[in-house]
């Protein structure tokens, strides 16, 4: 008897016949040696190798019962004897249970003994009569190749025409026949009756090249192909494996997902540090998963392994701030992917949006856009607060300058959860920008969200829109209105009508000159702003004989004043007059404001008052009051002005009602901030202590899916989002075809606005509020005495994002050992009639001031007049010392400009504080000033009260 051996089964060539390996794992970078080895005494039907050849019937099953019995598995095997023309070992296979691999395929009748040789028919031989015996049996029970009827199935080597497309995004079984290189494989697709078998491309991968064999030499691989090609080989080599199809390549190859119980074996090879990711297939894979892969890559690159062993990974280069991240404005759009940035130390950053390109000039198809792109980049970003990161700094060559390349995301809008904040993306996705195609050694360059741009792209390109739609934009014709005293004459007849014209501020000359474009009118105008006068800029003249020309004093301090606040903004206008020189005047508004821009900067001491134009335009006596305060505070131009300063009496509001309120002093942390400044607490009591026990019990019971659809106010168990923990939420809404559910959780208020129907389990009973004697833990609030600039949506999301930063406690800081939440102390003031508590919140850490202040001190929030509070339920702090306080502290933000009082006073309407007759009928209109404001009719006699 021969000696056994130990072997791990790699493949099975047919149904008789092994490739088998080394037991023992080889050492990095090498491949194991194989041998062949085939069952003794026994034949398979032959199965289809070379294009000409035709399989036997049963070839395929006869091959596939051995594959899935031993591949992969570690068998002993013997050798019984050997042909001595190719050294081929003839032998029987034992699996690990000890039995016969020989015998087992026998008895399933996948194989059939062989005919004895005359030699062998002369010597006895009781493992071939055994073998015979148990064939008898076989044939006798009609299994296998001996049933009456055996299925049948086509296959074919060619890629059928259109399969690509008609099977994309589909996984179809497959099974891995051979592994070419690390990223090619040979799949064989099991579709019903058919079997297509042909090269599949892993998407998203590059392996390096094995070596191959011709029929002239071996052709050497690169450096660790054939160790790439091993590891997948170890791992997919006929293995069952799903096939997710995305597409076919340039050249016909198809390009697929090879999908393992294990995983995905791209992400394995990446992790390996064997093969890079492939660029060009991002489009077929997504963003997503195009990320997934990075990440991949990443950490092999961070161990330095394989193909990144003694590698320097290129990092981000620039000057020396360029690698942090930073806040700014966007004070001018100077092209749809370059931008002029203003940060808080008011210096001012050209940038470009790394990874696309706006349109061109030169470009015939895109030339058309250009204004179009960069009017589209205006209105998304100009004079936002942006979040800027500084990829790298682009060095000065002979077509460009040095330039920072940078990603720009834009705040998200209240109530906006969904879509991108990234301006390159916003710009892509519409059509105005294509996407760079970086070489593969330019990975600074790259954007981080490069392979979402090319996803964007994509669509834009299938949806036809921008540049991509073919269609050339009218050619635009603005004409100068400004360009002479008649075709102003003509215009001004239409402007004098006309209240509050849209226009757009192009350029600043000087404090009070602009030029403006006024869409609706397609035409372009030299503006002054009336009553007023700003200190005169010098004009830039290198050639003058008398040397630069100089500014008077604050005259560039007021163009500068002027351009952050105008500059590429959207205004509006109402013209008084032209003169005849072309030049409109008039009164320019910023929307959302209530002051004209004139006033603004006669508070701020940059212009002086003129009286016939401030006459004429109906603003006489509220610019004399601006200027006066500003003449008082010493501003600007009056900073060195000896005149004594004047006194500003500021009426006090006194109450008539001092009602004691009741206080409660609760420690808790904040779970959820909504949009518009309401939130959610828990109280830190010991209930929180047992739901945590509670939520362990819950996740650790399994509870069961729903048998039936719930409906709106079931209480239901759910994932708590961020931990690993099942939650109690309340069913809010169900979309019955996307068979999803809005879910909002009853302890901490957080909001799921599609979780799947079927992720939904069973709260079972003894968890409910009532019997678990665990009420719901979360509870609504809003801040006391303060109300949110809702009429104001950009400053609403700043003020809002400054508590949240302040204030947010995550649920798993409360349910996880060792995490600490940002414990706060609440006041309750009172009540609301929706049963929200009132509250003044203080950071546990900081107890001399309340959050409430904070707020009012950066200028993010407002205190609604008495009005306003004798009719709501905080009545009873009219005239406290709380309520004067916060008002002190809101008017000295309001004089400093911060937060949503940068562009003067936005209180609404309804807020104002005024003390009219209680006989007077209200009604809104226009002014003697010109303006929109509060005007009162009195019962008796007619009369005019405004706030201007």
């Amino acid at each position: 008897m021969a000696p056994l051996f130990a072997a791990k089964v790699k493949s099975a060539l047919s149904g008789d016949t092994l490739l088998l390996t080394t037991v023992r794992p080889p050492q990095p970078g090498q491949v194991p040696a194989e041998r062949t080895f085939s069952l003794a005494y026994v034949t398979a039907p032959r199965l289809k190798r070379d294009e000409g050849d035709e399989s036997q019937p049963f070839a395929f099953q006869s091959r596939e019962h051995l594959r899935l019995q031993l591949v992969g598995q570690i068998v002993q095997c013997e050798v019984l004897y050997t042909v001595p023309n190719t050294n081929r070992e003839y032998g029987v296979v034992y699996l690990p249970n000890k039995v016969s691999a020989n015998e087992q395929l026998i008895s399933a009748g996948t194989v059939r003994v062989r005919q004895t040789t005359a030699k062998e028919a002369a010597e006895p031989n009781e493992l071939l009569e055994k073998y015979r015996s148990l064939e008898a049996v076989a044939k006798e029970d009609a299994v296998g190749l001996w049933a009456p009827k055996i299925d049948s199935y086509t296959k074919v080597n060619d890629l059928p025409a259109g399969f690509a497309d008609r099977y994309k995004g589909q996984q179809i079984d497959a099974i891995v026949e051979r592994i070419i290189n690390g990223d090619r494989t040979l799949v064989r697709l099991l579709l019903p009756g058919q079997h297509v078998q042909v090269p599949l491309l892993i998407a998203g991968v590059r392996a390096p090249r094995s070596a191959s064999t011709t029929d002239a030499a071996v052709e050497p691989g690169e450096p660790l192909g054939d160790a790439a090609k091993y590891y997948v080989e170890a791992r997919l080599l006929q293995r069952n494996v799903k096939v997710e199809v995305l597409g076919a390549s340039n050249q016909g190859v198809l390009v697929g997902i090879l999908l393992h119980p294990a995983g995905n074996i791209a992400e394995k090879l990446l992790e390996s540090g064997l093969a890079h990711v492939s660029d060009w297939q991002s489009n077929f894979l997504g963003a997503a998963n195009m990320s997934r892969l990075r990440a991949a890559e990443q950490t092999a690159k961070a161990k330095g392994i394989n193909l990144w062993h003694g590698v320097t990974v290129p990092g981000v280069k620039g000057g020396a701030d360029s690698d942090k991240s930073f806040t700014a404005t966007v004070a001018r759009v100077i092209s749809a992917d370059m931008l002029s940035l203003r940060t808080k130390t008011s210096d001012e950053k050209i940038v470009q949006l790394a990874s696309i390109r706006g349109p061109r000039q030169t470009d015939a198809q895109q030339a058309p856009y250009v204004n179009a792109a960069r009017e589209f980049a205006r209105k998304k970003a100009i004079g936002k607060h942006v979040k800027v990161v500084i990829l790298h700094t682009r060095p000065k060559s002979e077509q460009f300058e040095e330039r920072d390349m940078a990603t720009v995301e834009l705040a998200r809008a209240t109530g906006q959860s969904t879509g991108s904040s990234d301006l390159a993306a916003l710009l892509v996705e519409n059509g105005y920008a294509t996407v760079i195609r970086h070489r593969k050694d330019q990975v600074e360059d790259r954007s981080p969200i490069w392979d979402e741009l090319l996803e964007k792209e994509d669509a834009a390109v299938k949806g036809k829109k921008g540049f991509h739609s073919g269609v050339a934009l009218p050619v635009e014709r603005i004409v100068n209105a400004s360009e002479s005293h008649a075709r102003a004459s003509a215009f001004l007849p239409s402007l004098l009508r006309q209240k509050r014209v849209p226009a757009i501020v192009e350029y600043v000359n000087s404090g009070s000159r602009l030029r403006l474009l006024l869409p609706r009118e397609n035409a372009r105008i030299k503006f002054v702003l009336a009553g007023v006068t700003t200190p005169r800029v010098a004009m830039i003249n290198p050639g003058a004989a008398s040397g630069p020309e100089k500014s008077e004093a604050f005259g560039e301090e007021a163009q500068d004043f002027t351009a952050r606040k105008l500059l590429q903004r959207d205004v509006e206008i109402d013209v008084t007059h032209a003169d005849r020189s072309g030049g409109f005047f008039g009164l320019l508004h910023i929307p959302g404001t209530k002051d004209t821009f004139a006033k603004m900067l006669l508070e701020e001491g940059l212009a002086r008052l003129d009286e016939y134009s401030a006459q004429e335009a109906a603003v006489l006596a509220q610019f004399r009051t601006a200027e006066e305060v500003a003449q008082a505070a010493k501003k600007g131009l009056w900073k060195d002005d000896k005149g004594k300063a004047k006194a500003v009496e500021v009426p006090v509001e006194v109450a008539a009602d001092g009602a004691a309120r009741k206080r409660e002093y609760l420690n808790v942390v904040v779970t959820n901030v909504e949009p518009n400044g309401s939130f959610i607490y828990v109280v830190l009591d010991e209930s929180v202590g047992r739901f945590s026990t509670l939520t362990s019990s819950l996740t650790a019971q399994q509870p069961t899916a729903l048998s039936a659809q719930p409906r709106n106010n079931d209480l239901v168990a759910y994932p708590i989002p961020g931990t690993k923990f099942l939650g109690r939420f309340r069913v809010t809404q169900i979309d019955k075809l996307r068979k999803q559910a809005s879910l909002t959780s009853i302890d901490f208020g957080l909001i799921v606005s599609s979780a799947p129907l079927a992720k939904l389990r069973t709260l079972p009973s003894l968890f409910s509020p009532t019997l678990s004697g665990i009420p719901a833990l979360a509870k609504a609030g809003k801040l006391s005495l303060v109300k949110w600039p809702e009429f104001q949506e950009d400053y609403l999301d700043d003020a809002v994002n400054y508590f949240y930063d302040i204030v947010l406690s995550k649920p798993e800081t409360l349910l996880a050992a060792g995490s600490e939440p940002q414990k706060l102390v609440a006041v309750v003031d009172g009540r609301t009639g929706d049963g929200a508590s009132l509250t003044t919140l203080f950071e546990a850490s900081d107890i001399d001031k309340s959050i409430n202040t904070k707020l009012a001190e950066e200028g993010w929030v407002y205190v609604p007049s008495d009005k306003v509070l004798r009719r709501d339920v905080e009545r009873g702090y009219v005239g406290s010392k709380e309520l004067a306080y916060l008002r002190k502290v809101i008017e000295d933000a309001k004089r400093e400009r911060k937060g949503i009082w940068e562009y003067g006073d936005v209180t609404p309407d309804e807020d104002l504080s005024v003390s009219l007759p209680e006989s007077s009928v209200f009604r809104r209109g226009r002014c003697a000033n010109g303006v929109v404001c509060l005007a009162m009719k009195s019962v008796d006699v007619t009369s005019t009260f405004c706030q201007c």
